[in-house]
């Protein structure tokens, strides 16, 4: 995080104004670090980018049956046996592990292990991503493995799935993360990575729905940006954009960059599939 910080503000040295209120952004990710705002250096711009940050300890469940499981149809339902999962190794730190985060939240705690809800949020999400538009491939970027599947982050007590998604020569990013929502959390665009853009609302559920679209830069920038706050205590955070390859910003494409794959109500719909939840 410190080494992205350093990049960002060495952009911002020599970067043309921005509306996104780097400092504010900064500070708010050491307050909360739950929430984990990810940083990133573009091109002549600062961007600051609500994703979620790769942690050194991922834990990915039971390893799959050979050739793992393919994206099943929209409308279908979980696998009754659950859902072929890889074995993802946990890598060597590269430096000091984050402390548990121990924060209060609205809800007392989920009980449920770690290994029972990765297979029950891969099965809700691989049907909810049959909202992708025609023609959109998607390939999970887990090490050694092209499944889409949930990670989960110990020391953050969140669940995250990270996908690829690619049209002709169009390559997005795409995430989906869940959390419990902390009892201190604001609700509405505060969280937002550009408040200037962004719109909050409360569903007939009860869920209160936030939006935002951080456009940075002129050659077409973009990411998408959705928070789902569950009355049932689950905060979930989706996530796209058109300018990194892997965790790195992809080079400017001679004509700019293309807009995302999926629009915002298609984040929402995703962020809101009732599967996606910490209290099932």
């Amino acid at each position: 995080m410190d080494d992205l910080q350093q990049q960002l503000r060495a952009a911002v040295a020599t970067a043309p104004p921005t509306r996104i209120d780097v400092d504010r952004l900064i500070a708010a990710d050491r307050q909360r670090r739950r929430h984990r705002a990810w940083t990133l250096a573009g091109t002549g711009i600062a961007a600051a980018v609500a994703a979620v940050t790769v942690t050194p300890a991922l834990l990915a469940g039971p390893g799959p049956d050979p050739g793992g499981l393919p994206l099943p149809p929209a409308g279908a339902g979980s696998p009754s046996a659950g859902p072929s999962l890889c074995a993802v190794a946990e890598p060597e730190p590269s430096g000091p592990q984050p402390p548990l985060q121990t924060y209060d939240t609205v809800r007392a705690r989920p009980t449920e292990g770690p290994a029972a809800a990765l297979a029950r949020l891969t099965g809700a999400l691989r049907p909810a991503l049959g909202a992708l538009p025609s023609g959109v491939a998607v390939d999970g970027i887990l090490p050694n493995c092209d499944l889409v599947q949930f990670t989960y982050h110990p020391s953050y007590r969140e669940y995250e799935a990270v996908v690829r998604l690619t049209r002709g020569g169009q390559v997005d990013r795409f995430s989906v993360s869940l959390r419990p929502t902390a009892a201190d959390e604001r609700t509405g665009c505060v969280q937002a990575p550009d408040p200037g853009d962004c719109t909050s609302s409360r569903a007939a559920d009860g869920s209160v729905v936030v939006t935002s679209t951080a456009r940075l830069g002129d050659a077409g920038r973009e990411q998408r940006w959705v928070l789902v706050q569950r009355p049932d205590g689950t905060s979930v955070v989706a996530v796209t954009n058109n300018f990194l390859v892997g965790d790195r910003p992809d080079r400017e494409p001679a004509g700019g960059f293309e807009p995302p794959l999926l629009t915002v109500e298609q984040l929402v719909e995703i962020a809101r599939t009732p599967g996606l939840t910490l209290y099932p």
